[in-house]
């Protein structure tokens, strides 16, 4: 369809969400369309893979953008900084070379220093986007490190990744895990949620988290690479996640850090065979915690709201038959599949502490919601919105059964 059918998603998605500021359209949609109409014809040349898990997660990523900014519209700077985020991230999805996926890695960099400080009015905007450039591109240093050391072992930089040293996939270790956030680097990112607004702090707790996980899961061949650091990152930061939320004051900085959990739970079972579960366990709980955020901000009283915030986070702490129960349980059982040795090991014990602790983080917040904690009363859109997400995780939750 006009050569643009693998991005339609951008275009239609991206242009809705901009629609109240109509003088960004026609240039967002010509933008577009120059960008599929080269991916789509010389998709092959820069090692781009257009697979059907790519192109839902690229429709989710479009749909949180348009639903954050219509809740909160971006002016400026960083309404470009956004879309150039968005395209870097969506290609980043779709990589399937090293130093492609690092061009995309610096080019999210830059573009996110941009946002930070143009989406934010909090006098610490300047210090959390600097904080954020330093570290980001720090991380894609380490990264640039891991694959000269490829090209010096004469080892290839396309799609899965084969290597098999410790010193270029321990740097490649290192890199992505600056880059999302894992211990010991939690907190930098934490200081961007707390500066910007929170349908913008969802956005960054899903979408480039999302994009760097699954991509380096992609690259991940059958006979693995040696990236114990990044599962031990992984494990660390899923635990601790939980901890740091337990102690949060806020509901919706508890539900924040339960955001560093589920990237956590997608490094545990990273193999080249669970590609596709880790696709959709970040499918559904990019969205679901999006939706948890907003509800923790302004929660819904009364009988009625206090069933969907059940259910929106039941669907967070893994509860069956929601949504979230399923596809965390297809995401162990890849683990426990695929994974060997000491790996399986920390695959079944982080499980098991992790389950126990997002039981008590997210029973806490309802328990604390429902004991009539002073908060905002949500919009009647919001309300909808609310609804249409919680039925939709049941529903589609006893589909699985």
């Amino acid at each position: 369809m006009w050569g643009i059918e693998w991005l339609w998603p951008e275009l239609i998605l991206l242009g809705a969400g901009l629609g109240n500021r109509w003088r960004v359209v026609p240039p967002v949609l010509i933008l577009g369309y120059g960008i599929a109409l080269y991916t789509q014809r010389y998709g092959e040349a820069l090692l781009l893979s257009f697979t059907p898990e790519a192109c839902r997660m690229i429709l989710l990523f479009c749909g949180l953008s348009s639903l954050a900014w219509i809740m909160h519209p971006l002016r400026g700077a960083a309404a470009w900084a956004l879309l150039l985020q968005l395209g870097s991230y969506s290609l980043l999805l779709r990589s399937r070379h090293l130093a492609f996926t690092w061009t995309l890695l610096e080019s999210g960099a830059i573009a996110g220093y941009f946002f930070v400080v143009g989406a934010s009015s909090s006098a610490q905007k300047w210090a959390a986007g600097v904080r954020y450039f330093s570290w980001s591109v720090a991380g894609s240093a380490l990264i640039l490190m891991g694959i000269a050391a490829r090209l010096m072992g004469e080892v290839p930089l396309s799609y899965p990744l084969a290597s098999g040293r410790i010193w270029s996939d321990s740097l490649l270790s290192i890199g992505w895990a600056i880059k999302v956030g894992f211990i010991p680097w939690h907190f930098w990112l934490m200081g961007i949620y707390r500066c910007l607004p929170v349908v913008w702090g969802g956005w960054f707790a899903v979408v480039p988290k999302g994009a760097l996980l699954l991509n380096l899961i992609s690259g991940i061949p059958s006979a693995g690479l040696s990236l114990e650091l990044f599962y031990m990152c992984g494990a660390l930061s899923l635990l601790s996640a939980y901890a740091w939320a337990w102690k949060a004051e806020s509901l919706t900085e508890m539900v924040f850090w339960g955001s560093f959990a589920q990237g956590g739970y997608v490094v545990l079972a990273a193999t080249r065979e669970g590609a596709s579960a880790a696709w959709d366990f970040w499918a559904v709980y990019g969205g679901a915690g999006f939706l948890g955020l907003l509800y923790a901000e302004a929660p819904w009283q009364g009988r009625g709201g206090s069933s969907i915030g059940l259910l929106l986070l039941a669907n967070l702490a893994a509860l069956p038959p929601v949504l979230g129960f399923w596809v965390k349980f297809q995401l162990f059982w890849v683990g426990l599949n695929y994974l060997t040795g000491g790996l399986r090991w920390l695959l079944i014990g982080s499980a098991l502490l992790a389950t126990l602790g997002g039981f008590a983080v997210y029973g806490k917040v309802l328990w604390r919601l429902w004991t009539g904690e002073a908060a905002p009363v949500p919009s009647l859109s919001r309300k909808i919105l609310y609804s249409i997400g919680a039925l939709g995780l049941f529903v589609l939750g006893l589909n699985g059964l």
